[in-house]
């Protein structure tokens, strides 16, 4: 179905289903309105962490952070995950920032747990799947204008909302009773100075182009809500329309990203762009080649010249390669949600929301290169002759090899594909959601809903401008026809020879647009996923009965319930990305068909019993429990799994006076393994080793056991699979990218965690407007599912203790390498219920609002989480990677701040003029897991210093109907810290743009109201 036709469907259909909802109203008379019965079926107040109904009296035991309508347009975001991250509880996940990597999607990260671990609701129903590759929910999803408020839940609430909610829940409130109609128009740009001395004089040092002073990454946004009560006052519907669209920021326009800087440039003295690929690189083990002074040589480079000269590496032989990747993707969403309601009969309330999404975006990475190991033809008329160190010999071509047209194997023969351009992904996602049901009560105190959801996603992902391995190693294969025309060996396809190895003599490519339009490819990965729910519950004040506690008057709240839920996906690439090893060069490996579907069903308890109301010293004293039963069944590649589940929850909320608050809460959550999880196939990964350190020649190395000269001995080589033979001539890994075997496990079973938090409330009496609260947590995720054990952590093990826990997991390629793009080298990582994280610190929260006299009013909001401890341990009986504090050391997240906070203070004027100044605050973060690299070097990896930025909004009510609206974000033009370290998919250009500002931000909007 073409996407237009879909999105037409998809529009009638939200029409149709609106208007069948609320149709009954406009047949009613409205002098019949039945306001008492319309008050009477009007829901409680939604309190996140809980199905049950709300009691003003009672005061929550689970800490909740909530951001009103308010304070989200005071932020000028567009898109919420621009405002979810900037929250302290919040760690950085998929997000317009992330090109290399990127789902399409944005996800929401709490506590650092990974955002499959996150528990997204609207209203309190769950969301689906965010695409065919990741489970996480996309809250691109979410209508921005249409929020009333955002509730973070953080900790463990499994028992309540089911599987997924371990590191917590965020629930998206919206608008229930919108009436009129609002027009909201918002543009905005990023502007950058690029006046930093010390990146220039890097830039200039490596002959790279410096940024001017720039405007970019311009976006829009223009949204309409339509609102309407019905006739007879039982009901409402609301209908949501945006369109937003958002430019480009690339690398080469921010002066601190346009130079690549890698591990072999951190001292700031000297630093150059070294990339992470070759720009020409030719080389094989069985290298007969010797220097202009007979030294052996195994790598060469040929220069702009076409000279042929010895590989050492440097600015002057690698590809700055991050000048083309994004840091804000271009994309381009449309949106359209609504919801209704309409009191069918007394007491009775029918309710829909509908909602469809469409968004485009656009990830653009550096070129691909001719990356891997190839064969080649001894006789390949492009290699001959060549002046400087002669290929045949560094291909170890014979002069009897050359006559005889010999194939020699195991050649790099490394080129990245500037002729041809940038790899390009472009990412479509649409989703369709139904959410539907009814509730009422009967006999005055029970109250029932029964409701249902299904939700459908598509997703296609099409790759341009890779290599296609077999046609580039066809295209290698060449030899000289009868007319003397350069030919491939097997013409088949219209191969056309691809040459690397020359210069034409103005010293320009020899690569032609025929060659890399040959050995060029086009890969697609089309997905979809679906989501049924289905479930009632049924809830009662039970002190109607007598339930209560002898020392209160409140009584006690029940609830029961029952769900089924289904989760399905399928993604199917095409032939080409499926070919075992990889396909393509740029990738790394095959990516391989997922189906699979899971199964639950679930019974659900609450309780909510005040044991003490209203006596000195305790102006209530609640205990609250919850409880949930599940049973999962999954089918998937021919393979099927079922395991059972619980979760429960106890909470104590005692307030001895009206001013003070002690809460306790412990849960234990559970998070049963997804169908991408369970039933991806066995493929090909590329993740990075660390540096190793220096070898005594002074070259920086990955893999210890590689160059002429290793930093590891004989011995603890052997113990990865080095023979005496390689030990001595084995290729380094590049830019640190190995490979490992991944993949799903069926027999997979649910992590569990537990977390305890204990917190008080205090709203004193005597400083009207204050409220403070401070809360401890602590959460332990067991059985956590892994993609097997680190291939750091295996490699590093193994050379110390040869431990075949550790070394049955590599497999050194042809000449002992482990470097990427050989089929079934490199290390062993499928998944695995086998490491441990935890996390523990605390947070606070404090509130405040004052009267300035004839000035207005001040409003004051901080929000704060200070994380002392976050351990991850890979596998059992491993010592924990400490990641508090600490970034780029093997932790789920690239960087792990002990504090931060971000407090908005507002000014209220009485002359319709609202100012709000917003400080976010990070602290300092050591790099390597806090690495001594010496008191007197100052080295860029040494740490990410603190960061600080101020962002300033305002607004302005021209009339009662418009409001005029601007902003700046990083008002002080704050450059983020660097790190040599930094890479996909968080991190991007020498930094973290997921968590860092990359730019200052300008933005200004309009906002028009009628018949409100």
């Amino acid at each position: 179905m073409k996407k237009s036709t879909q999105l037409r469907l998809s529009a009638g259909s939200l029409s149709v289903a609106l208007a069948m909802v609320a149709a009954p109203a406009f047949a009613q008379d409205a002098d019949v309105t039945d306001t008492a019965a319309s008050e009477e079926a009007a829901p409680a107040i939604i309190v996140t962490g809980t199905r049950l109904n709300a009691n003003p009296n009672l005061e929550s035991a689970a800490p909740v952070l909530s951001v009103s309508s308010e304070q989200i347009q005071a932020t000028g975001t567009v898109r919420i995950e621009d405002l979810v991250n900037q929250l302290p509880q919040v760690f950085a996940g998929q997000a317009g920032e992330v090109s290399n990597g990127a789902s399409g999607t944005a996800t929401l990260n709490l506590r650092g747990l990974g955002a499959n671990r996150t528990l997204v609701l609207i209203d309190g129903r769950r969301l689906p799947y965010g695409s065919s590759q990741i489970s996480a929910a996309n809250i691109d999803l979410i209508p921005t204008q249409l929020i009333e408020r955002v509730d973070i839940l953080t900790g463990g609430a499994s028992a309540v909302y089911g599987s997924d909610a371990v590191g917590g829940v965020a629930n998206f409130i919206l608008k229930r009773d919108f009436e009129g109609v609002e027009l909201d128009f918002q543009g905005g740009f990023q502007q950058h100075g690029n006046d930093i001395d010390f990146w220039e004089g890097v830039l200039d040092s490596a002959n790279q182009p410096k940024p001017d002073p720039i405007i970019d990454g311009v976006e829009y946004s223009v949204t309409g809500m339509f609102g309407t009560n019905t006739a007879d006052g039982r009901g409402n519907v609301t209908i949501y329309a945006n369109y937003e669209k958002r430019e480009a920021v690339t690398q080469n326009n921010r002066a601190f990203s346009a130079c690549t800087v890698g591990p072999s440039s951190r001292g700031f003295e000297g630093v150059g762009c070294v990339g992470s690929g070759n720009f020409r690189l030719f080389g094989s083990a069985n290298s007969t080649a010797v220097d202009a002074s007979g030294n052996p040589v195994s790598f060469a480079f040929q220069e702009e010249n076409g000279n042929i000269i010895r590989y050492v590496g440097g600015p002057a032989q690698t590809y700055n390669f991050g000048q083309r990747n994004f840091f804000q993707r271009p994309s381009e969403r449309f949106t359209l949600y609504g919801k209704a309601y309409y009191e069918i009969a007394e007491n009775v309330e029918a309710f829909a929301d509908i909602s469809y999404i469409d968004n485009f975006s656009d990830a653009q990475i550096a070129e691909s290169a001719s990356f891997g190991n190839w064969s080649i033809n001894c006789d390949n008329p492009y290699i001959q002759n060549t002046p400087g160190i002669s290929l045949t010999d560094l291909f170890g071509c014979s002069a009897q090899d050359i006559i005889d047209g010999t194939i020699v194997s195991g050649i790099t023969a490394s080129h990245r594909n500037v002729e041809g351009g940038p790899r390009n992904s472009r990412l479509d996602n649409s989703t369709f959601r139904l959410v539907g049901g009814f509730r009422g009560t009967f006999a005055d105190i029970w109250d029932w809903e029964a409701f249902g959801s299904y939700a459908e996603t598509s997703d296609i992902s099409t790759s341009t401008n890779d290599f296609v391995v077999a046609k580039l190693q066809q295209a290698l294969f060449a030899t000289t026809d009868a007319n003397g025309n350069v030919v491939c060996v097997d013409q088949s396809g219209g191969c056309v020879p691809y040459n690397p190895f020359q210069r034409n003599p103005d010293g320009t490519t020899a690569i032609t647009s025929d060659q890399t339009d040959f050995v060029q490819g086009v890969g697609i990965v089309i997905g979809e996923t679906s989501q049924l729910v289905m479930g009632a519950n049924l809830q009662a004040d039970l002190g109607d009965y007598g339930f209560k506690s002898p020392l209160s008057e409140e009584g006690i709240a029940f609830l029961v319930g029952a769900e089924y839920r289904q989760d399905k996906l399928e993604a199917i690439p095409d032939e080409i990305s499926q070919v075992p090893g990889g396909g393509f060069t740029g990738v790394g490996g095959a990516t391989l068909p997922v189906a699979g579907r899971v199964d639950v069903h679930e019974i659900y308890t609450e309780l909510q019993i005040p044991l003490i109301t209203d006596r000195p010293f305790f102006n209530e004293l609640v205990l609250a429990g919850q409880y949930r039963h599940s049973e999962y069944e999954a089918e998937g590649n021919g393979t099927t799994n079922s395991f059972g589940t619980d979760a429960f929850g106890v909470q104590l909320s005692w307030a001895p006076v009206d001013s003070l608050t002690l809460r306790a809460n412990f849960q234990r959550a559970v998070r049963a393994p997804n169908v991408i999880e369970l039933f991806t196939g066995q493929n090909t990964g590329l993740p990075n080793l660390n540096v190793a350190g220096t070898n005594a020649n002074g070259v920086q190395l990955y893999d210890p056991c590689a160059s002429d000269a290793p930093i590891a001995s004989l011995a603890a080589c052997a113990n990865t699979g080095v023979t005496a033979a390689q030990y001595g001539n084995i290729f380094d890994v590049i830019s640190g990218q190995t490979q490992a075997l991944t993949g799903g496990n069926p027999q997979l079973q649910p992590e569990s965690s537990d977390t305890w938090t204990f917190g008080a409330v205090f709203e004193p009496t005597f400083v009207p407007g204050l409220s403070i609260s401070v809360d401890y947590f602590d959460i332990t995720v067991e059985d956590y599912i892994s993609a097997g054990i680190a291939a750091q952590v295996s490699l590093d093990n193994c050379l110390a203790t040869g431990d075949p826990t550790f070394c049955d997991l590599i497999t050194r390629g042809p000449g002992g390498t482990l470097a990427s793009g050989f089929a079934g080298t490199g290390f062993q990582q499928t998944n695995l219920n086998i490491a441990e994280l935890s996390t523990s610190g605390l947070d606070g929260q404090i509130s405040y609002s004052t009267n300035i006299g004839s000035l207005g009013g001040l409003r004051f909001n901080y929000a704060a989480t200070y994380l002392d401890k976050a351990d991850f341990v890979p596998f059992p009986g491993s010592d924990p990677i400490v990641c508090a504090g600490y970034s780029d050391n093997g932790c789920l997240e690239p960087v792990n701040p002990k504090y931060r906070h971000r407090l908005a203070v507002t000014w209220e004027t009485d002359f319709n003029l609202n100012a709000t100044v917003a400080w976010r605050h990070y602290s300092e973060v050591d790099a390597f897991g806090g690495e001594d690299v010496g008191p007197d070097e100052s080295f860029i990896d040494d740490n990410l210093p603190a960061v600080d930025y101020v962002d300033l909004s305002m607004f302005y009510d021209v009339t009662d109907q418009i409001t005029l609206r601007f902003g700046v974000n990083n008002l002080l033009n704050q450059n983020p810290p660097v790190s040599a370290s930094s890479g996909p998919p968080l991190g991007n250009g020498n930094t973290y743009p997921t968590i860092f500002d990359t730019g200052r931000t300008f933005f200004a909007g309009l906002n028009i109201r009628f018949g409100e």
